[in-house]
């Protein structure tokens, strides 16, 4: 098996971890012919990563490839046994997947091309996210999301976790905005993940990353 993705990718980085939480020697590699080609195409029409290979078979979406792993390896298990917490912790990826990444990636890309015209089109992700994360602080107050012990991670620590690399470490070097000041529970979860020994390297490859891409942009 293979995974097709890039390190930078809050959703490639979903797929990895969850990888590695499972202890699995499953690549991530560039798409075939790259992410626009006609070979990449043929695998996904959408031309989106993720996408994993598994035996031939092409998985798409990295919450479904997620759930694809949890049923193929269930070894260890990276959802609780009790149906109502596994629903809570799906309540967490599916937040982050409707109502945080869809804003904070559209708002990271209009900061770092300085669309300075796009002024009301940047207020107005900011506000989608600020909704997204008091939701989500919701949920993760509730007690949706315990915080991981150093050897495990929950699906929803795998989604979660990139997430926040994004919010604490990326997007501040656009905006002074601190956008888990006054999120506590989002928080407590960062510092946790941030001494993470499978987060960790996660963190590192993706600020390597985004600094290659940076350097790319001149």
């Amino acid at each position: 098996m293979k995974l097709y993705g890039a390190a930078l990718s809050p959703y490639s980085a979903r797929v990895v971890l969850a990888i590695r939480a499972k202890g699995l020697a499953i690549p991530l590699v560039e798409p075939p012919g790259g992410q626009k080609s006609a070979a990449f195409q043929a695998i996904n029409p959408l031309g989106k990563t993720p996408v994993l290979d598994a035996d031939g078979a092409h998985i798409l979406e990295s919450a479904v490839i997620c759930e694809f792993l949890e049923d193929a390896f269930p070894k260890p298990a990276l959802l609780p046994a009790d149906p109502v917490a596994r629903a809570a912790q799906r309540t967490v990826a599916r937040l982050l997947d409707l109502y945080v990444l869809p804003p904070l990636l559209s708002l990271m890309a209009q900061r770092a091309t300085a669309q300075s015209g796009d002024a009301g089109g940047g207020a107005n992700r900011v506000a989608e996210l600020t909704r997204g994360l008091d939701a989500l602080e919701v949920v993760v107050e509730r007690g949706a999301l315990p915080a991981p012990s150093p050897g495990t991670l929950s699906l929803a620590d795998c989604a979660l976790a990139p997430t926040l690399i994004f919010l604490a470490r990326f997007l501040p070097r656009y905006t002074p905005q601190d956008m888990l000041e006054r999120r506590p529970a989002l928080a407590a979860l960062w510092t946790a993940y941030a001494a993470h020994p499978l987060v960790t390297p996660i963190a590192r490859e993706m600020e390597d990353a985004l600094e290659a891409f940076r350097q790319r942009r001149g």
